[in-house]
Parts: C-alpha cells; sequence; structure tokens
C-alpha cells in the first residue's frame, strides 16, 4: 500500500519562499486553468506543495490498520484568502435542540439554535444564499490589558491575532479545526494563549476553555476582557424594535450574564446565557456602555479604561451584550484556566436558573467538561468507523472518512442554513449520512414527509416552528427525491418497520397538518411519483411548475404548462429505486406501476428530448427548447444528460456514447459547466437565471452537484478511472487555496465557471448538496453496496488501485474487505472468500447474505478482480 506523508510536506521549500514569490507562482495557476492545462504543467511538485500550506495543512490520525480515522484541519496564517470557517454542532439525532457555533481563526463567527437565520443566539448578519459569512458585529473578542507601573499607559492587545492588526506581533499561531472542536493558540508579550471550544453532544451550548501561560520571568497583572454580541432578534421579524424587548440579568452568584427577548409573538424563542467557571470582577450588557461608541475606536472604551461599568441592557441603542471582565495575577511560568459556557436556557426565570444551576454543578464542579469532550471524541470514532476505506489515495481517504461525514452531518441537520427547511434539500442530506448516521433519518424522514399535500406534491420549504409560514411555492421536483432516500435507507438499516410509520400530510386548505389524513411512509414515497406522473403536459413530459432541480429557471413553468426533461429523468430514476423496493415486498400492484412510470417517460423523453447529440434540458409552454443546440445561450446543460446514463434512458436508445462525448465539451481543469455558454438578459424569459453572472451559481458554474452526478454516472457505466479523476476534480489538491479562497477541508456549492473573471472560485463553505451523491459515488467506486438481505461486492475503481481496503458495518457486522486488482481493471469480481467461504460471483459480482453476517462482530472477506 502506498503510505501516507501527512505531516513531512515540504516545509523547507515553504520557508524559502517570500510572499511576492508565492503571490508570482499563484498567478501562474491561475493562469493555467483558464487556459485548461493541469496545475502541475505549469508548477513544480514543490511549489504546489508550498503553495497548498501557504495558509493551512492536514494534520491526519490513523489507526492500527492504516485507516485515517480523524483528521484535524490546521490553519497556520489568521489572514487566509478568505476566512475558513469551521461549524461545530451538536451530535445527537433529534429534531429540535441542535446548537451550532461558527468560528474562523481570529474569533469571528456566530452561535445559534436549530436555524441559522431564525435562530441566531449572538449576532448574525449574514442574509445571503449560504447565510455563514461573518459581518463586523459577529465576532467574539478577548481582549488582554496589562497594568503597569503608575503614570504608564497600560499595553493592549488581542488575546489572538487579528485579521491585518499587528499580526507579525504572534508567535506560534495555529487554529486547529477538528471533529466537533476548535482550537486556537498564539503567544504575544511573554503570554501564550489557548483556546479550545466544543459543542457537546446534546447539550444546547458550547464550551471555551481558555488558557492564558506566563512564559516570562517576572509578574504579570492582567486584566482579561471577553464579550459577544447577542442575536435573539425575534422570528418572523417585524416591525416591533427588538431593543425595547430585549433585557439583560445578571446571575452573580451563577457567574452568568442571561439576555431575555420578551417578545410573546417570538415562534422561536431563545434566551442565551454567558457562565464562566470563576467570579468576573466586572460585566456589561449595553454595547455602548462597553465599547464607548463611534466606528473607530481601537479597543473598547471599557478595556482602555480598566474596567466595565455594569450595564444591565435595557433598551441599548448598540444592542445587547455579554462582556466579562477578569483580574489576573500570574507569576513566572505560571499559568490559569478560565472555562466558559455559552447557550440558551429557559426563559422562565426561575427555571432557567435551575437550568444554569445544574450546568454549572455538573460542567464546572463535577469535571463535565473533560467528560463531554470525550464523549463527543467518541461519538466521531463511532461515525467514522461505520465506513472507512484505505486506499492508494490518501486525499480521498481524508474525504470519504472524514470530512465528507462531517460536513455532510453538519448540512443534514442545518439544511444548507436558512430559516426554512428545504423539502427537496433535506431529502438529499439524509441520503448522505444513511451509511454513517442513520439515527438522524429515521427521525426526519419522516418528518419531512408530513408536508407532502394529500395528492404527493409538497412544499418548497416548510417551517420547523407552530405558527410560521411555508413557503408554498411549487417546485415539482421535491417529491421526486423522496425514492432514492427511504430505499436507501431501508438497504442500509434493514428497518422495513419505517415503511408502515404512518404520517400526516399538510392540509392545503389550512396549510396545517391534518391528522385525520394519513398514511404509511411507504404510501407517502408512493404519492410522490403519483403525483410528478399525473402531472404531465407536452410530449408527455413532467410540467415543471415554479421549478425543478436548476430552480433559475422559473419562467419554463410561469403559466403552468412549461415541462422538464431533467425532472422527466428523475422520475424514471425515482420509479426505478421505489420499484426496487417494491419488488422486495412483493408489491406487485406498486411494481407494474413503477415499470409504467419507466417504460413511457422512456419513450417520451427519446422520442422528443433528443437534440442529434444529447438531451434537451426543458420546453417552454409554445414547444421552444432550453438546452439545445439550436439556442443562443445555455445549448447543452449537464444534469439531465448525466442522469440519462444511470437511469438507464440513453442506454434505451443507444445513445450512452454520444452523451458522453457531449458533456465532455462541458470540462475544465475544475470539473464540468452546469450549462454552456451561459444566460445573459435576453434570456430573461426563461427565468432570473438571465439575472445571473455568467459562470455565478446555476449559470454557467461548476456546480458540485452537477459534478456528482456525473461522477456517478461514470461509476455506474464502469468507467472506474474515469470517475476517479472526476472525483479528484473537486478535491482541494486540484486546485490552490488562493484560487480556491475557501477552507479546504469542505466542499463549496459551486465553484465560478469559465465565463467569470474569478473562474476557479469557491464562494460557499459548510454546506452542499453535493455531498449525498459524492458518498454516494465513493461508496459506489469503493463497491460495498447495501441491498435489502445482502451486501453486493461490486467495486468499480482507477484501474491503477492495485489493492486497498473497506470496511462497513453493516447490519451490526464489521465486513472487513481486502480487495485486490491484479490485472489492472476497473470492474469484476473474479474471486470471493469470506471467513473461508468461496462465493461464487455472478455476472461480475458477488454477495455477502445477511444470514452469513448474522450474530458476527466481524467478517474478514478477500476479494480478487479480473472476472
Amino acid at each position: 500500500m502506498t503510505s501516507y506523508p501527512y505531516e513531512q510536506i515540504f516545509q523547507a521549500v515553504e520557508s524559502q519562499c517570500e510572499k511576492e514569490e508565492l503571490d508570482r507562482l499563484a498567478g501562474r495557476g491561475i493562469e493555467a486553468l483558464r487556459q485548461g492545462r493541469p496545475l502541475a504543467e505549469i508548477l513544480t511538485s514543490d511549489q504546489l506543495a508550498a503553495l497548498r500550506r501557504r495558509y493551512s495543512h492536514f494534520r491526519d490520525e490513523l489507526d492500527a490498520g492504516g485507516f485515517v480515522i480523524s483528521s484535524v484541519h490546521r490553519i497556520t496564517k489568521v489572514s487566509t484568502p478568505r476566512p475558513y470557517l469551521h461549524l461545530v454542532s451538536s451530535n445527537h439525532s433529534r429534531a429540535y435542540g441542535t446548537f451550532g457555533s461558527f468560528w474562523d481563526a481570529s474569533g469571528a463567527g456566530f452561535s445559534c439554535l436549530d436555524t441559522v437565520l431564525a435562530g441566531p443566539v449572538t449576532s448574525h448578519k449574514d442574509p445571503s444564499y449560504v447565510p455563514t459569512a461573518p459581518r463586523a458585529t459577529d465576532h467574539r473578542h478577548f481582549y488582554l490589558r496589562e497594568r503597569g507601573e503608575p503614570g504608564c499607559a497600560p499595553e493592549i492587545w488581542h488575546v489572538f491575532p487579528q485579521r491585518g492588526v499587528e499580526e507579525d506581533q504572534y508567535e506560534g499561531f495555529h487554529c486547529d479545526q477538528g471533529l466537533g472542536t476548535v482550537t486556537l493558540e498564539a503567544s504575544r508579550h511573554g503570554l501564550r494563549a489557548g483556546l479550545m471550544v466544543f459543542v457537546p453532544v446534546d447539550h444546547p451550548l458550547e464550551v471555551w476553555r481558555l488558557t492564558l501561560e506566563n512564559q516570562s520571568g517576572g509578574r504579570r497583572s492582567l486584566d482579561l476582557f471577553l464579550s459577544v454580541n447577542w442575536g435573539l432578534d425575534s422570528y418572523p421579524g417585524y416591525y416591533f424594535d427588538p431593543r425595547v424587548v430585549s433585557e439583560g440579568r445578571v446571575y452573580d452568584e451563577l457567574n452568568t450574564l442571561v439576555a431575555l427577548n420578551h417578545d410573546q409573538n417570538n415562534r422561536h424563542p431563545r434566551t442565551g446565557f454567558l457562565m464562566a467557571s470563576r467570579h468576573f470582577d466586572g460585566f456589561d450588557m449595553s454595547a455602548e456602555d462597553f465599547t464607548g461608541g463611534g466606528h473607530f475606536r481601537r479597543y473598547p472604551l471599557a478595556v482602555e479604561r480598566d474596567g466595565c461599568t455594569g450595564s444591565r441592557g435595557l433598551q441599548p441603542y448598540l444592542g445587547l451584550i455579554g462582556a466579562m471582565h477578569f483580574r489576573i495575577e500570574l507569576a513566572g511560568g505560571e499559568s490559569t484556566t478560565l472555562e466558559v459556557m455559552l447557550g440558551v436556557t429557559d426563559p422562565d426565570l426561575e427555571k432557567g436558573r435551575t437550568h444554569l444551576q445544574g450546568l454549572a454543578r455538573y460542567y464546572f464542579a463535577g469535571k463535565g467538561v473533560d467528560r463531554e469532550l470525550e464523549r463527543l471524541g467518541e461519538s466521531w470514532r463511532t461515525l467514522i468507523g461505520r465506513h472507512k476505506a484505505r486506499t492508494p489515495d490518501v486525499e480521498f481517504d481524508r474525504f470519504f472518512n472524514v470530512w465528507s461525514k462531517y460536513q455532510a452531518k453538519n448540512t443534514a441537520r442545518w439544511t444548507r442554513a436558512l430559516d426554512k427547511v428545504g423539502y427537496r434539500d433535506l431529502l438529499q442530506d439524509l441520503l448522505s449520512i444513511n451509511s454513517f448516521n442513520p439515527e438522524y433519518t429515521s427521525v426526519m424522514l419522516p418528518t419531512a414527509l408530513r408536508y407532502q399535500f394529500p395528492d404527493g406534491q409538497a412544499v418548497r420549504q416548510f417551517s420547523k416552528f407552530e405558527g410560521t409560514p411555508h413557503d408554498e411555492r411549487m417546485y415539482m421536483d421535491s417529491p421526486s427525491w423522496i425514492a432514492d432516500t427511504l430505499t436507501d435507507y431501508v438497504q442500509e438499516t434493514g428497518d422495513f418497520a419505517i415503511l408502515e410509520r404512518r404520517e400526516p400530510f399538510l392540509d392545503p386548505a389550512t396549510k396545517k397538518l391534518d391528522p385525520d389524513n394519513q398514511a404509511t411512509v411507504y404510501e407517502h414515497a408512493l404519492r410522490g411519483l403519483r403525483s410528478l406522473f399525473d402531472s404531465r403536459g407536452l410530449y408527455g413530459l413532467c410540467r415543471i411548475g415554479h421549478g425543478d432541480w436548476n430552480d433559475a429557471l422559473d419562467g419554463v413553468g410561469r403559466d403552468g404548462e412549461g415541462v422538464s426533461v431533467w425532472l422527466s429523468m428523475a422520475l424514471v430514476f425515482a420509479a426505478g429505486r421505489l420499484g426496487e423496493l417494491a419488488a422486495h415486498l412483493q408489491d406487485e400492484p406498486a411494481v407494474s406501476f413503477t415499470e409504467k412510470i419507466i417504460g413511457e417517460m422512456t419513450r417520451a423523453i427519446n422520442e422528443h428530448a433528443w437534440d442529434g447529440r444529447h438531451y434537451i434540458y426543458a420546453f417552454m409552454p409554445d414547444g421552444t427548447p432550453i438546452g439545445s443546440s439550436k439556442g443562443l445561450e445555455g445549448k447543452i446543460h449537464l444534469n439531465v444528460n448525466a442522469w440519462s446514463l444511470f437511469n438507464g434512458v440513453a442506454a434505451a436508445a443507444g445513445r450512452q456514447e454520444a452523451v458522453l462525448a457531449s458533456i465532455e465539451k462541458l470540462k475544465t481543469p475544475l470539473g464540468y459547466l452546469l450549462l454552456f455558454p451561459a444566460y445573459t438578459a435576453r434570456s430573461r424569459k426563461v427565468g432570473r437565471i438571465g439575472d445571473m453572472a455568467a459562470g455565478q451559481f446555476e449559470n454557467g458554474s461548476i456546480y458540485t452537484h452537477g459534478q456528482s452526478f456525473v461522477i456517478y454516472a461514470l461509476a455506474t457505466l464502469g468507467r472506474g478511472s474515469d470517475a476517479f479523476r472526476a472525483f479528484k476534480t473537486i478535491l482541494p489538491e486540484n486546485t490552490l487555496p488562493d484560487i480556491a479562497t475557501g477552507p479546504p477541508h469542505q466542499v463549496s456549492n459551486f465553484t465560478v465557471g469559465i465565463e467569470h473573471p474569478h473562474f476557479g472560485r469557491n464562494l460557499y463553505s459548510n454546506f452542499s448538496g453535493a455531498l449525498a451523491w459524492l458518498r454516494k459515488s465513493a461508496a459506489r467506486i469503493l463497491g460495498l453496496l447495501p441491498d435489502f438481505d445482502r451486501l453486493v461486492i461490486d467495486p468499480c475503481i482507477p484501474s491503477d488501485w492495485p489493492e486497498y481496503r473497506v470496511e462497513k458495518v453493516f447490519r451490526g457486522c464489521r465486513v472487513k474487505a481486502s480487495v485486490h486488482n491484479p490485472k489492472g481493471v476497473c470492474r469484476g469480481v473474479a474471486a470471493v472468500r469470506a471467513a473461508g467461504i468461496v462465493i461464487e460471483p455472478e455476472d461480475g459480482r458477488a454477495a455477502l447474505p445477511v444470514e452469513m453476517l448474522a450474530g458476527k462482530k466481524e467478517i474478514e472477506v478477500e476479494v480478487e478482480l479480473g472476472g
């Protein structure tokens, strides 16, 4: 096996390169990409290594078997191209009570409960599509003030370096972004500071452990100030000024500041608290009293003046804050540790006080911080251990084993972080976690199905909070995602009981759940198919409604009659997936129904939507094609063609090779364009896509979701080498941090396309709908595939992989497979031996029946390819 070179990565090269030289090399890389040339053709391996480690690198942990089981993204410069945000979040699997905390390397970020836009706990002022970029008020502040000799001005500094503020005055800075943790460390003026932050598995709060160490010889007299800006505004927002319903309270005996919003119309009430493990020497809850006001003050007035004012935060002009002041004396070589909790408590004052008393006893008096930190680590060890691989490619292993799970788990719980939950988004995000966190799917999949109407259609987004409106725009693809997620969940878990669980529908008149109109989860899925099949228009294709996957094409169905070829493709795939489940259940009427859908839709697509070389995306009500070579813009769309490759539509017409050749025209060094050429204002009739800059979002970007569909298509066709090459284009080693600008431990929602001046940038982080299909594709490559009553062995790997190992926990048994590829093939199982028993392959695949696994903790499997 190939070894893992994770720490010894060209440190000498990086130290020899000055900033100007690195900037020059990055510029050469950008130019290479614009020319369609791989970076390795322009830059040497040493230069690439120096550029990739310019701001951060990975520190991996391997188990005894050589599997990557943990990873830390270590940031070594606070001024990264964009803030490298990291989300630490609850690991429980309940529908409510999920606490999240975003941090960058300087302390910028915010905390929230259950939703980002509707549930901020500390200040959050970013209302964008993926609303996670901190604004100026969205910051935790840590200041140190050293009391000098009488008559001398005190020395004041930030405990940790800030972007563009005396960064060169700090030594030993790094920020470790780990599995549910953030750690900051830096030294200045002979004081070393360390901060560790995590969110416990269950409790809706975050814990800070701040350590200060006097590395100088003399005694130090210090003032430590820490502060947060509260963000407890009402949801939904309205004209009422939040300042007049806000109040700050002090629980002196608990070392706690409490922030309240008394608004009775608040449908997502949150009461914030900031609690310290030792008594504070001063506090403020009114921002203007703490800061002194003004926009150009370097440090808060309270820090400059040697203390807080004790303000209670009654109708604060600049907002409600939580600021604490601690006086600290440190002898030479001495250190001190302060622990702080920030979270939510009960708005009822007495209940809240009792709750806070319990937290103080558990965390601060009972060593709960260490217990909860260990519990969090064990939680991640369990999730990562359920499906992991050791291949010749460390970057792939790191992504599959660790970071794709981390991002998928957070995405599923925060579902793109908006104020409402996207119906189709949640279904996709649950698909991404089925193999390692099915407990959450078992809770949230039935929850999502409640927001279907009785006819099987569904809302665009549903609100999690009673008394707040849903988004009722009729995006017709919403129910198309049910079948795959449900079938995959049952295949992974064997939980057939979920199919009989009864859930209500949404009453179309009252927009409330109707307890008198219920159906099983299985029937909900079937009605989703019927809703699409019954709503067909021109050429027998599915009506698009307000939109489909590409919701920027919202002009196609403006009068209700435009149709979507992609949605028709999605219906074929969904019918195939639910048909698998129906066949296993021996539900003959459902099997016949799904076969009818597949047959009729496949014929309609192939008769009416073929453009000669590729599939058209949609038709306007008057029959004008969208995504046709005859159009002026958007001549070819990726998704409709990628889906035709894995749902059987292209194969039914003998068009697979033609489709593959067509989508190659969309290929760039960073992946496949979603469409080309981009739309402009002259195409506004097709939708708001014409208002977008070329190369942005759905208008010709390299949309990671679309890239994942291509990867999956290539893997299902047996093109393992091509699939893996396409997979690698979305991983950080395919680009450079100065080009991508986003955090390299996360995949972005999209990469800016070639028709935009900023080709190669990733604008969003933390959340991406692509995680489901990237993990689905990786699992398809590795080849341990769950089925209802067996585990199928069918790898589709790069031909140059001589061997690899993969472990998967399936129905309680850890299957430990060693795969050997002596003939250098991509696909085809020649021989399998499991626990000493020979398993005969059939059609290049083999399977382990669940009876073979029952009662076993683990089983060793040897697989040889070449059949």
